[in-house]
């Protein structure tokens, strides 16, 4: 199986075209800077997009980042280690963009604002 590549957005708003050029309407704006995009193809200098909801569109390479971000998909618990016996530090709330780390096996170390820990990849969606 190929492994996902994903993309995440580099500034508080970018736009999301409907076609591969600034001659082609704006469809959706994220809000969001490191907002995780997957890729699925590129054009030029265009990157065609889908979303965690599964929309598709066209957004400028320029306007992407290779940092490496995630959406928390359900509440989870933040573990001081890749083990759900270790300490609980926190809990991360459905819709969290989170920056993520590093990824073993079955966890990702991620940060978000003054907290970093472990979470299982099943609970969010982005690079892992």
């Amino acid at each position: 199986m190929e492994k996902k590549k994903f993309l995440s957005t580099k500034y508080n708003e970018v736009n999301v075209r409907k076609g591969p050029g600034k001659n082609h309407y704006v469809t959706s704006i994220f809000l969001k800077k490191c907002f995780p995009l997957e890729i699925t193809s590129t054009f030029d200098s265009w990157i065609k997009i889908i979303d965690i909801d599964g929309d598709i569109g066209w957004v400028s390479k320029s306007q992407l980042s290779e940092k490496k971000c995630g959406i928390i998909i359900k509440d989870t618990k933040l573990y001081t280690f890749p083990n759900k016996k270790s300490k609980k530090t926190a809990i991360l709330k459905k819709d969290l963009i989170i920056n993520i780390k590093k990824c073993e096996k079955k966890w990702c170390k991620v940060k978000h604002k003054n907290f970093s820990g472990w979470i299982e990849k099943i609970v969010f969606w982005g690079p892992n």
